[in-house]
């Protein structure tokens, strides 16, 4: 009769020990189930943001505020100008910081407000809560990418001439193919036409690399830099070398994000080299 118990004492024993470690099992799935994966892309790690931008701020009691930022990898530059009151230009230097969300820098030298969203080529102007301007005098808060070429030297002085970095949007541009996997890309001299691709305003994009035309729509997040391109239709003519054809298709089926400057324009996957590389076909 002990001998019978002591058995029964054991499978019970057992039961709740195995119950015990399905419970365990259980709730480390629970737990691995809850990671969320972080998307990374932001403009702080996908967009070209070093450089000059210019602009003209509301100002309470001149005409504007011209303001001038120059940004490099860490650090700033602001010249300040109250137009209509005063020649006099006020520069100040320090370092900036990003937020957590990787969009927008503090100028942490410079008095408040002084918070910019980071867009491409583009700096807007936050209120004192950090917030983006809104209504119709948002526009006024942006300070746009400019370009300054070397200075030239002058039998009267040294100027340095600017000019605005050229106003193509890409949902309205075409652009030609010039380098594939980070390879120089050289066009067959018996195809006339161009070999690369054109957005429209409507959400629709065509390509071509030297055979069949490519058709379909692409989605753009601006603000961090982001495109999607759909599954690509396609005419169905053969070719002696479909080569091109086939790995540009390839690329925009991965491709996740760009870098634009309104001259150059780069298809890129997270993190890795460029996929492709076009110019703007004026």
């Amino acid at each position: 009769m002990k001998k019978s118990l002591l058995i029964l004492g054991m499978i019970a024993c057992s039961f709740t020990s195995c119950k015990k470690e399905a419970q365990k099992s259980e709730e480390a799935t629970t737990v691995d189930s809850s990671i969320v994966t972080v998307d990374e892309h932001n403009a702080m790690n996908s967009l070209d943001y070093h450089g000059t931008y210019k602009g003209s701020l509301p100002c309470a009691d001149c005409e504007a505020l011209e303001t001038t930022i120059t940004l490099t990898a860490d650090a700033y530059t602001k010249e300040t100008v109250y137009k209509g009151k005063s020649r006099e230009v006020f520069k100040e230097t320090g370092k900036y910081t990003w937020n957590d969300a990787g969009n927008t820098i503090t100028l942490s030298d410079s008095e408040a407000p002084n918070q910019y969203f980071v867009g491409e080529n583009v700096l807007f102007h936050l209120d004192a809560e950090g917030k983006r301007i809104e209504g119709d005098l948002a526009s006024n808060y942006k300070l746009s990418r400019i370009e300054i070429s070397e200075p030239i030297a002058s039998a009267q002085k040294e100027e340095i001439k600017t000019k605005e970095v050229a106003k193509v949007e890409l949902k309205n541009s075409k652009w030609r193919l010039v380098k594939l996997h980070g390879q120089p890309f050289v066009k067959n001299k018996e195809i006339k036409k161009e070999i690369g691709i054109t957005f429209t305003v409507d959400g629709r994009f065509s390509a071509f690399a030297g055979c069949n035309n490519m058709m379909g729509s692409y989605k753009l997040k601006e603000d961090v830099s982001r495109i999607e391109f759909s599954k690509a239709a396609s005419t169905m003519m053969a070719c002696g070398d479909m080569l091109t054809e086939q790995e540009l298709a390839k690329v925009l089926q991965i491709t996740d994000n760009y870098n634009f400057d309104g001259k150059t324009l780069k298809l890129n996957k997270g993190r890795m080299a460029t996929l492709a590389e076009f110019e703007i076909i004026k």
